[in-house]
């Protein structure tokens, strides 16, 4: 992923064509899978955003053939549409996927077996995912119900209506998007920067022209997570 090299260079070295489990298909279309204009295949990895950064390196290691893929916090660091992404290539991925992550809405759409590890030293390994997890050790540390006096029944006091709030996803979302944001600026700033030399249009017109659609996207994907933010900070204000 040096900055220099193009999305060609990356994902089949500089050719026209990428094997992708045993299919042959045309880095045009395969980009186009992971959410890319198909005519980006000349943009330096300089010139993408970190999203774009992120469903590069999807694409080049769901390439690679194997049937084993481990991956350590994969969710952190992405934008949303990189993210609802990863979880469609790892539900279509033919092998087994080993996740360690601390994303609980992640893994519960994603995993099929849970390897629970609560910090006793023992390890649950339960169909299902995060929630799953959760239910099942609850009801394992329940504790047991008192003997009550039949002449003296004691009834119980329930327990606190728990407090709304927001789900685990849009709580992630809400605490991680300003960072997003801001990053997206830097990344507008810095294109629009390097779009600024007259000479580039001359120079280097797929370069300029690389650089023009990636601002586009950059801004579209900025604007769509600010009004996201806003969204999530009008029902957290609701909640009280």
């Amino acid at each position: 992923m040096s900055p220099e090299k193009t999305v060609r260079d990356v994902l089949c070295d500089g050719g026209e064509w990428i094997e992708v489990q045993g299919v042959k298909k045309h880095i045009a279309g395969y980009l186009k899978e992971f959410l890319f204009d198909p005519n980006m295949t000349e943009a330096r990895i300089a010139t993408l955003s970190g999203g774009e950064r992120s469903r590069l390196l999807l694409a080049r290691e769901f390439a690679r053939p194997s049937n084993l893929l481990v991956l350590d916090e994969p969710t952190n660091d992405l934008d949303l549409e990189t993210l609802d992404l990863l979880q469609e290539v790892i539900g279509d991925y033919d092998g087994t996927v080993l996740i360690v992550s601390h994303d609980r809405d992640f893994l519960d759409r994603t995993v099929t077996i849970t390897l629970g590890l609560d910090g006793s030293g023992h390890v649950d390994v339960v169909a299902g995912g995060y929630e799953e997890w959760e239910r099942q050790r609850s009801q394992r540390e329940q504790p047991k119900r008192p003997v009550t006096n039949k002449a003296n029944p004691v009834t119980p006091t329930p327990p606190p209506a728990p407090r709304a709030k927001l789900s685990y996803k849009d709580q992630r979302d809400y605490d991680l998007l300003p960072k997003r944001i801001e990053e997206m600026e830097k990344a507008i700033a810095r294109n629009e920067a390097l779009l600024a030399d007259p000479n580039l249009y001359t120079r280097d017109f797929a370069r300029f022209e690389a650089l023009t659609k990636a601002i586009e996207r950059e801004r579209a994907e900025k604007e769509a997570a600010e009004l996201r933010w806003l969204e999530l900070a009008e029902q957290l204000e609701a909640l009280g």
